[in-house]
């Protein structure tokens, strides 16, 4: 296992701001799932394992200020906000006709 996903702090280094996260390069997408933050060299971040949970869409990572022990239920709830009617434009199907 990666040593960033053992779900504890860690310090943002030169290879993290390098990654492919969310598939973008050059750390492009290394931000704080929550808030937005992009993170900076020598900031804290933390990987947040929510697979295990219904409707939580995917693993966050999180910046010191969104971090905390509800931090999983924060996230879940952010993710049911997302998939609701109130955005019903970027969760269409299209129509048979």
């Amino acid at each position: 296992m990666a040593k960033w996903t053992n779900q504890q702090p860690q310090t943002a280094t030169e290879g993290h701001l390098r990654l492919r996260w969310l598939g973008g390069r050059d750390g492009k997408y290394f931000r704080c799932c929550m808030c937005g933050y992009k993170f900076k060299l020598g900031d804290y971040w933390r990987w947040v394992y929510t697979n295990d949970m219904q409707g939580a869409g995917g693993n966050p990572i999180v910046c010191e200020r969104c971090d905390g022990p509800d931090v999983r239920e924060r996230w879940k709830a952010k993710c049911t906000a997302f998939y609701s009617e109130a955005n019903w434009f970027f969760n269409r199907r299209e129509e048979s006709l």
